[in-house]
């Protein structure tokens, strides 16, 4: 007479072995997926029809990516289109200001995820007037995931 106890044994192990697995994918989707968001990769973006005599922005301090976002500056004249990465952390000013040289008029963008599917210009202004700075200015969201 066969005994019943080893393939009863081999089902249980195999529905334990699926709930563990299950168990496990729901921890990582958890973990990274439905985590909030902390700190963006951002692209500040300046073009001036005569030049830029200086640029300052704000980013999160070196090495701390959740950090508050501190100023960052090149003094000019800086050429025409000028762009710089920085991360800022959620919760944060995202800020990029130009002041044109002479006479010129300037254009500021501040632009999410450069060059990925979710790539997303966030805020974009122009000079008011002739020599007057240009100022882009954004705080960047909470709460928001990845998976949405």
């Amino acid at each position: 007479m066969q005994s019943k106890v080893g393939p009863v044994l081999v089902v249980i192990g195999s529905i334990l072995g699926i709930a563990l697995l299950v168990v496990g994918f729901l921890a990582v989707r958890t973990a990274i997926v439905d985590r909030p968001i902390d700190s963006y990769f951002l692209t500040y973006e300046v073009t001036s029809d005569t030049g830029v005599e200086a640029v300052v922005w704000t980013q999160a301090p070196a090495g701390d990516r959740t950090g508050a976002s501190v100023e960052q500056s090149e003094p000019g004249p800086v050429g025409s289109p000028f762009t710089t990465e920085a991360v800022v952390a959620a919760g944060q000013p995202a800020r990029v200001e130009a002041t044109p040289a002479g006479e010129g008029t300037a254009s500021c963008r501040v632009v999410k995820d450069v060059g990925r599917t979710n790539e997303a210009v966030l805020v974009e202004a122009t000079s008011a007037t002739p020599g007057a700075p240009v100022t882009c200015d954004v705080t960047m969201p909470t709460g928001q995931g990845f998976g949405k």
